[in-house]
């Protein structure tokens, strides 16, 4: 049986407990309590597992065997973890049951799906699908106070008051829909990207062969979805093919605007494993899953915030995500 260790540093550390030790777990029981999310009536049993919880900006890390692990530290070259991800929103952060999300350290590329690029413009592509029109699947619709196009995701970036979109987080850093408006009426209250994925992937692809080719085509015709493909297609150690998916635009929108402090986790990473992933989110325009029409999608611009309607010719950077 394995046990969590150093849960006062929420270390996600584990290690084999034998009788002896015992009395050692025992006396942890107090900080295992407070570890815990739901504190109150928790009858703690040293013989069954803690479940691990992911705090913001955890780094997911991935044994020789594929095994995942999860602290806030950057770990040394010389434990023998991959960093694969980074956590930018927590489980319950866009409502009850809803799963953490964790962010990819490469951004995809339709020459190399499977690996990823470190490098924005080597990962630029279409969304693909136009003129096939699967808004009645998303129904989304683009409007931000008044304003029918851009929106700005936070009052400091917005440059006309009709623009801006409301506070995303309420007093508690919870994702606040009250003042969003209804769900499936503003474009930053879509949080489905892995469902919305899902279905672009249903409609793809007149490449036929696009899960097992050496590349993927970038093209906007009907019947092609590069940028979902792509994320299909990426994996790492410790995951697998169908485990990554395009954001929605809700789940890019927390991404770009809490874009400095991911760029300084993504920093400390770079720095321990000699830029094995990107060092930094550019302030390129990003794809996200969330369709307005046969010939428009939604992409965020994260160098000011805007987000609004992008044709799906036109090539812009894609991340992926996974929920873990």
């Amino acid at each position: 049986m394995k046990y969590l260790k150093n849960l006062n540093n929420h270390n996600a550390y584990e290690a084999f407990i034998i009788g002896s030790d015992f009395a050692t777990i025992q006396s942890e029981q107090r900080a295992v309590v407070s570890y815990c999310r739901t504190e109150e009536h928790i009858h703690y049993n040293p013989y069954v597992p803690i479940p691990l919880i992911a705090n913001l900006y955890d780094v997911l890390y991935s044994d020789a065997n594929g095994n995942l692990s999860f602290t806030s530290e950057v770990l040394p070259v010389s434990e023998g973890k991959t960093p694969i991800a980074i956590c930018v929103t927590e489980a319950g952060f866009f409502g009850t049951n809803e799963p953490a999300r964790w962010m990819s350290l490469k951004y995809m590329c339709c020459n190399t799906p499977d690996s990823g690029t470190l490098t924005p413009s080597s990962g630029y592509m279409m969304w693909g699908n136009n003129g096939l029109d699967i808004s009645t699947i998303d129904d989304i619709t683009t409007i931000y106070n008044g304003g029918s196009s851009d929106g700005y995701l936070t009052a400091s970036w917005s440059n006309t008051t009709s623009n801006k979109i409301p506070s995303l987080y309420d007093s508690n850093d919870k994702w606040n829909l009250s003042e969003l408006g209804t769900k499936n009426t503003y474009a930053v209250t879509d949080v489905d990207g892995k469902n919305k994925t899902e279905k672009i992937l249903t409609i793809t692809t007149t490449q036929a062969t696009w899960q097992t080719d050496t590349t993927i085509t970038n093209s906007q015709g009907q019947r092609y979805s590069p940028a979902a493909c792509c994320c299909w297609r990426y994996n790492t150690l410790g995951t697998q093919q169908g485990d990554w998916y395009l954001p929605a635009c809700g789940e890019m929108s927390v991404i770009v605007v809490n874009k400095t402090d991911i760029n300084n986790k993504l920093a400390a990473i770079n720095t321990e494993y000699s830029n094995d992933c990107i060092n930094r989110l550019e302030n390129a325009h990003f794809l996200t899953s969330t369709e307005i029409n046969s010939g428009t999608i939604f992409r965020i611009l994260a160098d000011d915030g805007r987000v609004g309607p992008r044709g799906k010719y036109d090539n812009s950077t894609v991340i992926a995500l996974m929920q873990y």
